[in-house]
């Protein structure tokens, strides 16, 4: 799991692999790398990373699932529970609310990190499809 120091690749929108004009593969570090990896893990299945069987939230459990509370609050639960065990998270500051629409969940959580003052948003809609991160730049 990425830690507060870390440097990664930087990735694009579509978190593919990019090339700066130089040739070199740009970088992010500390707390935007953190970010990104966060991202990562919510488009990732447990399991799919063969280093780290628990790093992912599993959204795509929920592909195609029926509107229900126990489904809200087991995805709700899910994102809270992956935020919290980050330890750079500042404890208390996660909280998840998931909205339905036609076949959509949509999901918010914010949170903050222990170095800032503000939150962090990260949007995630899970459709009948795919799950997709919503940058909110």
């Amino acid at each position: 799991m990425t830690g507060l120091h870390d440097t990664d690749i930087r990735l694009n929108d579509s978190w593919q692999l990019t090339q700066a004009a130089g040739g070199d593969a740009p970088l992010c570090s500390e707390l935007d790398c953190l970010y990104q990896n966060i991202i990562l893990e919510a488009l990732t299945q447990p399991g799919d990373l063969f280093y780290d069987e628990e790093f992912g939230w599993g959204l795509y459990d929920f592909l195609q699932s029926e509107d229900s509370e126990l489904i809200r609050l087991e995805l709700a639960q899910r994102v809270k529970s992956k935020l919290e065990k980050r330890e750079v998270i500042r404890p208390g500051s996660v909280s998840a609310s998931i909205a339905y629409s036609g076949d959509t969940f949509q999901i918010h959580s914010s949170f903050r990190f222990l170095d800032e003052e503000e939150d962090r948003t990260l949007d995630v809609i899970v459709s009948p499809v795919n799950v997709e991160v919503v940058q909110n730049d």
